[in-house]
């Protein structure tokens, strides 16, 4: 098989039929395989009574324990990983995959995300400059989790996502890693619609989350850095109790002002009870 669509889903039957109809529609003879990460709102029972539909039904351990659950599951020679709130049109993974196939070292590809405002979706001041000029693939660091386009036969080379990442900086340490494996990384001219935060709930424990990923990135990676890291995420946080007016912000800031006191290594994740031992 040429092509193979994974898709994650956690409580999101609001995007998911649209996600669905769209891939069936443009790609009829793709492998299309939905990963629930244990959904309460018949985001599974949805997917499992659509015909040609593969449905895998995991514990909710993070993104990249689901997205390695469907990779495992993938036959096709290119392999497309992305969230349910992404909107594909006609072409667009074309456009990934002849990128990917004009250069041999490339692993991952990913298109320009936009908003629903029409806007390129904003991953900060460092990775603004990538957009500029953008007019042929580009090597880039990392691109968004929210849709890539793998080539399966660099994978076992690649690895996995990092499980020991339940949500955010999966796809940067993904990005690092297959850079320092000597892979290309490209961000494609393509634009593609990704809603955003379809799966995200209203919970302080992301924004912890978040900081955490970060620490086992510069753990992992940058080891010399990996101090000087945790002492500033340490006093932001301090601030960030301090002057931010959010309830929010500062219920996260607390929290994790209050693991990383607790522990000289990093904590568990915030938002499981054990993390999975299954790594890349």
């Amino acid at each position: 098989m040429e092509l193979s669509v994974v898709v994650i889903s956690h409580n999101s039957l609001r995007v998911l039929p649209e996600c669905l109809e769209r891939l069936q529609r443009h790609y009829p003879h793709a492998q299309l395989i939905v990963v629930d990460a244990a959904s309460a709102d018949g985001s599974l029972e949805f997917a499992r009574n659509l015909p040609a539909v593969e449905t895998l039904s995991v514990a909710n351990r993070g993104y990249a324990y689901a997205v390695n659950r469907g990779l495992e599951a993938a036959t096709g020679r290119h392999v497309a990983v992305m969230n349910s709130d992404v909107y594909l049109e006609a072409g667009d993974l074309e456009a990934l995959r002849a990128a990917l196939d004009d250069r041999p070292k490339a692993v991952m590809a990913g298109p320009v995300l936009m908003t629903p405002h029409g806007r390129p979706q904003s991953f900060g001041p460092l990775y603004a400059p990538y957009y500029l000029n953008l007019r042929a693939p580009r090597a880039v660091s990392w691109i968004s989790g929210a849709l890539i386009l793998l080539k399966r036969d660099l994978l076992p080379e690649l690895g996995g996502m990092d499980e020991r990442l339940f949500f955010y900086n999966e796809d940067l340490e993904w990005g690092i890693r297959a850079r320092r494996k000597g892979l290309e990384v490209l961000l494609v001219p393509r634009k593609v619609l990704h809603l955003g935060g379809a799966s995200t709930p209203n919970d302080p424990r992301f924004i912890a989350e978040g900081y955490r990923g970060g620490l086992i990135v510069s753990q992992t990676h940058y080891p010399w850095l990996h101090g000087l890291h945790r002492k500033a995420v340490w006093l932001e946080a301090r601030l960030r109790v301090l002057l931010d007016p959010n309830p929010k912000h500062k219920a996260a800031y607390s929290l994790l002002l209050r693991r990383l006191g607790q522990q000289k290594g990093l904590p568990s994740s915030f938002l499981l009870e054990e993390s999975s031992k299954i790594h890349p």
